[in-house]
């Protein structure tokens, strides 16, 4: 695996070099053509590591070509820590999927591993924190971008799901409880570091890019604060993911029209963070507004005599449903089952249950 991390030190030693010796642009611009091409190939093929590997070789050099304060570069690492979450949120799905087949297999867990869910139980019920273990895929939700050929996840988080069976085939009882118990840690610790490293490379992105004042170029600000967010969330930091597609919306809104999905998309991240962490009438808010916004964009969509805006018009509904239904959803939260009506033998098989997807996630 690549040297994931390497792009946030390099800047010191960037300069140096920048300022010691003359750059041939003629030798060094078909190299960046060539890893850009090929890094974008390999993403476009969720070959993550690829990906990974070409974006951040592309980002060192650019950085030594450019300098470390360039758009140029903000824009590489902007494309290389991309990649970087994809990775992470594929290895997340990869390991609550070997989790889950884990915990079905042994039919139970141990005493430990039931002492330690119900103590991070009992710690989020303390603090309000969301749990450090578990991390999210946001799948399923309403995809506002499909029309415009800009959605960035659906294809790519379907072949995360279901491209790779590594670590399921392993037999339950071909270690002892305690080295399952390290062998999983060590993933956990990886897929940390996976989304730490995203972070790293995205928030140097930032500071770059913030820098610029065209419309351009805070329109790029505003994509990198959403891939800020979106590592956010599947961190379970969802507080900050608040804070990051907040300042998204507001740089988008300076230069997106009335009925632009795009603006409603954001809403809808925005609205999400705050559900999850937990603010749901401030979420509800939000969606009010994804409502007016993609309402506005279907009546002038109606009103216009063009085939592509009339299918257009047709997905839109569909859209417009979907929120809806999330609407309902967040308004009427599921409530929890009642133990104390199921029978003994239905109450310890909830617990079970309830018990082993814990550990999945």
């Amino acid at each position: 695996m690549t040297d994931k991390g390497k792009q946030a030190n390099t800047s010191s030693s960037s300069q140096e070099q920048n300022g010691s010796a003359p750059v041939d642009f003629q030798a060094v611009m078909p190299v960046i053509s060539d890893l850009l091409e090929r890094g974008t190939r390999a993403f476009a093929l969720a070959n993550w590591e690829e990906a990974i590997e070409n974006f951040g070789e592309l980002s060192s050099i650019t950085e030594q070509t450019f300098g470390s304060e360039s758009q140029r570069y903000a824009d590489c690492l902007v494309m290389y820590g991309r990649a970087l979450l994809q990775h992470a949120i594929e290895q997340s799905a990869l390991l609550a999927q070997k989790a889950l087949a884990d915990a079905a297999a042994g039919g139970s867990l141990s005493k430990d591993d039931e002492q330690k869910n119900g103590e991070e139980e009992d710690a989020e019920r303390d603090d309000g924190a969301p749990s450090k273990r578990a991390k999210f895929s946001f799948e399923g939700e309403p995809d506002f971008r499909q029309v415009e050929g800009l959605s960035r996840e659906e294809d790519t988080n379907g072949k995360a799901a279901g491209s790779s069976s590594k670590g399921k085939e392993k037999a339950a009882d071909e270690q002892p409880q305690s080295d399952e118990g390290g062998d999983e840690d060590d993933e956990e610790e990886d897929q940390d570091d996976d989304f730490a490293a995203a972070w790293d490379v995205l928030d140097v992105a930032r500071v770059i890019q913030a820098k610029a004042t065209d419309r351009k170029s805070r329109l790029k600000y505003a994509e990198t604060l959403m891939l800020l967010g979106d590592v956010s969330m599947e961190s379970e930091n969802f507080a900050q993911a608040v804070n990051d597609f907040t300042e998204a919306l507001e740089v988008k809104q300076q230069f997106l029209g009335d009925d632009s999905r795009e603006l409603a998309e954001l809403y809808y991240k925005v609205a999400l963070a705050h559900e999850y962490n937990r603010d749901t009438p401030k979420a509800l808010e939000l969606m009010a507004d994804v409502q007016r916004i993609l309402g506005t964009r279907l009546k002038n969509l109606e009103s216009s005599s063009s085939a592509e805006d009339k299918e257009e018009a047709e997905t839109l509904e569909d859209v417009l449903a979907d929120v809806a239904g999330k609407i309902e959803e967040w308004k009427s939260p599921q409530k929890p089952v009642d133990l104390s009506s199921l029978s003994s033998e239905e109450a310890a098989l909830a617990e079970k249950a309830k018990a082993m997807f814990k550990q999945a996630l």
